[in-house]
């Protein structure tokens, strides 16, 4: 009864990939590795926060999907967790410390809050994430050209699978609760919480680097972070619109198409070409 795909994809980071993956924009790849760094604690929560949901849903058909959505999280925060062990390992031991943090803090959430708050959290997570997806996929040649291409792949596969499933917790949001105000709330809280969580780590990460201070690494790490925003803002902005509705927002072609090579290859997914990221998904000779 669910349209969605838990793909259980066996991605390898062998002991060469290194924390600046892509060589020629250090700083974005530690943005990236910040926001990996969140989501073995963010993604459970999330997961938790469905499944205390579904105790309030009766229809069958929302059920289903917010079943396989919990599903799909689940593969990606365990994928995420792999990869953060070996950044951790090439060098930055204080990430621990930003882990045990992370897991008090959402200990702390499904202790003391709602569950109006936390579906609402999702359901706002997502929102973001929807345009987080959009935007990755439109600038992959930009932000991943030439990029190790076993990261692009779990971070493009990660994304796609958040356009797929962009529409399930907010529909249990809305099943359970609806408030439009609160909804909003949701948005911003979850979206300004997460990157705080993220830039908290990328910051560590570039201090061990030794260019948190250094004023060049700072205009580069700042124009990445408008380029950030420029883009995702204006999304969130209309999805603030009371009849928002996700599934009105277009799929892009290409993740619709790497959709469809995950189905070609069953338990496998081209890996990507970081140097040619407009070439057809289904022509790549290696895999995953």
């Amino acid at each position: 009864m669910s349209d969605l795909v838990v793909r259980r994809i066996p991605f390898e980071f062998p002991e060469d990939l290194q924390p600046h993956w892509n060589p020629s924009k250090p700083e974005w790849s530690q943005m990236v590795n910040g926001a990996s760094l969140v989501m073995p604690y963010l993604e459970p929560y999330l997961i938790q926060c469905i499944r205390k949901g579904l105790s309030h849903i009766d229809d069958p058909e929302l059920r289903a999907v917010a079943k396989d959505y919990c599903a799909q999280e689940g593969q990606h925060y365990r994928q995420h967790k792999r990869f953060n062990d070996l950044l951790i390992e090439k060098g930055y031991p204080e990430l621990r410390e930003h882990e045990e943090e992370m897991e008090r803090a959402y200990a702390r959430f499904l202790e003391r809050r709602s569950l109006r708050f936390h579906l609402a959290y999702a359901a706002g997570f997502e929102t973001m994430a929807l345009a987080v997806g959009h935007w990755l996929v439109d600038n992959r040649d930009y932000l991943f050209g030439e990029s190790d291409p076993r990261v692009a792949s779990l971070i493009l596969w990660h994304f796609v699978e958040e356009i797929e499933h962009k529409n399930a917790a907010l529909d249990v949001y809305n099943a359970v609760y609806g408030d439009y105000l609160y909804r909003l709330y949701g948005l911003f809280y979850a979206s300004f919480h997460v990157m705080a969580l993220s830039r908290r780590a990328y910051r560590t990460m570039l201090r061990r680097d030794g260019t948190w201070s250094q004023w060049r690494s700072r205009v580069r790490l700042w124009k990445e972070v408008v380029r950030f925003f420029r883009q995702i803002l204006p999304h969130m902005v209309r999805c603030c619109n009371p009849g928002h509705d996700p599934r009105t927002i277009a799929d892009p072609a290409w993740a619709t198409e790497w959709m469809a090579a995950y189905r070609d290859g069953e338990q496998s997914v081209p890996l990507l070409d970081t140097h040619n990221l407009r070439a057809p998904l289904t022509s790549a000779a290696a895999h995953a």
